[in-house]
């Protein structure tokens, strides 16, 4: 329709010019000496106006003439540029895909063009990472390092991977460089969790862990999981010192220290220095809100006295859960440190009955033994060896013998 239009245009100026140039009855002299030129004034005319378009034809030719070498370089640097495109789009596709030597490959050609070189270096660096060249990755992430476009990917990346590899140090300093330059984005508050665990910074972790927590930023299952390994971690940097131990214990919050995993953890290691008595009564205190078996057997073995107002604790836990066979052992146990030798085969007899275990025919073999039975203790020695064995359990995973 556009056609049409300047066509229709066209013709009415073509027309219109006609018509004009039967009323132009002027001439146009030109003196070239010695020669005169008579032309009539249309003639002159439209000798102007063709002398007028070959001047601007000859005009166009002589620009595009010297543009040339420009344009065939910007058509070069164009080629380039898409075929480092095409180049990295192959990266980022071989990367999601798991092929990381074709990413590698892909990588090398994106380098000819500036704009994407830096991040094709990073998803190299990604690639030889998961494929443990880590000298490569490490050159690759040197060359992204040229381009500061790309210096919070390239700090992230980095640290995430230098964590992966247990590089703390490394992975500490990407971190810290990337806080200085004001990246704390949830991403990079998770990595430096992980590093912050690795380098048993604790309480690093469990500022961690809250901030991420204030965020929703962390599941609580892994939440969980940090601030167990921070407080296990906090106790046992105390271990030399028993008093400094207790009173870390105190330190820890109630709710998290009543769990049964750091419970027991904190049991143990108060056992080991020595302070049953404050073991026992964390197991006590846990078990009244998570009632777990590993807690309760745990609680058989520690050193702690007063054994009888253990005993009464113990017997106390019978009526919510009389066929625990733990809880029976447990009180078999307790009652042979106290010498109740007809309790305390009373005790691991039921629990033998509930459930065979090599500690109850051992702590039986004991106690006959204790009070002269030989056949019996052979018999039950004979038990507990078979049960160990078929545990897979050898004389130096034998259970505390008192």
């Amino acid at each position: 329709m556009r056609m049409l239009f300047w066509l229709f245009v066209l013709a009415a100026l073509g027309v219109a010019a006609a018509l004009a140039a039967q009323f132009k009855d002027g001439n146009v002299a030109i003196f070239v000496p010695p020669y005169r030129i008579d032309l009539s004034l249309n003639s002159f005319l439209l000798g102007l106006a063709l002398l007028l378009i070959a001047v601007y034809g000859l005009a166009r030719l002589a620009h595009k003439l010297a543009e040339f070498p420009r344009r065939v370089a910007a058509y070069r640097a164009g080629r380039e540029l898409m075929g480092s495109v095409r180049a990295l789009r192959a990266a980022v596709l071989a990367l999601l895909e798991g092929r990381f030597a074709r990413v590698e490959r892909a990588a090398r050609d994106a380098q000819s063009a500036p704009g994407s070189a830096a991040l094709a270096a990073l998803l190299a660096a990604r690639a030889a990472h998961r494929m443990q060249e880590y000298d490569r990755r490490d050159e690759w992430l040197r060359l992204a390092a040229a381009d500061s476009s790309v210096q919070m990917a390239r700090l992230v990346s980095s640290a995430e991977m230098f964590t992966e590899t247990r590089e703390t140090e490394r992975a500490q300093e990407a971190i810290a460089e990337m806080q200085r330059t004001g990246g704390r984005h949830i991403h990079a508050s998770r990595i430096a969790l992980g590093v912050s665990a690795q380098a048993q910074r604790w309480d690093e972790v469990l500022k961690g862990v809250r901030l991420l927590g204030k965020r929703r930023a962390l599941h609580e299952t892994s939440a969980q999981g940090y601030r167990l390994a921070a407080y296990r971690g906090r106790l046992e940097d105390r271990l030399l010192d028993a008093d400094d131990l207790v009173a870390e214990c105190r330190r820890i919050p109630a709710d998290e220290l009543r769990r049964p995993e750091l419970a027991a953890e904190a049991a143990r290691m108060l056992d080991a220095v020595g302070r049953g008595e404050v073991a026992a009564e964390l197991i006590e205190a846990s078990l009244k809100e998570n009632w777990d078996t590993r807690l309760v057997e745990l609680y058989g073995r520690i050193d702690a006295q007063p054994y009888r107002e253990r005993i009464e604790a113990a017997s106390g836990w019978l009526a919510g859960h009389g066929n625990d066979a733990a809880l029976l052992r447990t009180l078999g146990l307790l009652c042979e440190r106290e010498q109740l030798w007809g309790k305390a085969l009373d005790y691991l007899s039921q629990s033998r009955m509930l459930q065979a275990s090599g500690e109850t025919s051992l702590a039986m073999a004991r106690i006959a033994e204790a009070t002269g039975d030989e056949a019996a203790a052979r018999l039950h020695y004979r038990e507990a060896a078979l049960i160990f064995a078929s545990e897979g359990r050898g004389d130096a995973e034998a259970p505390f013998e008192p």
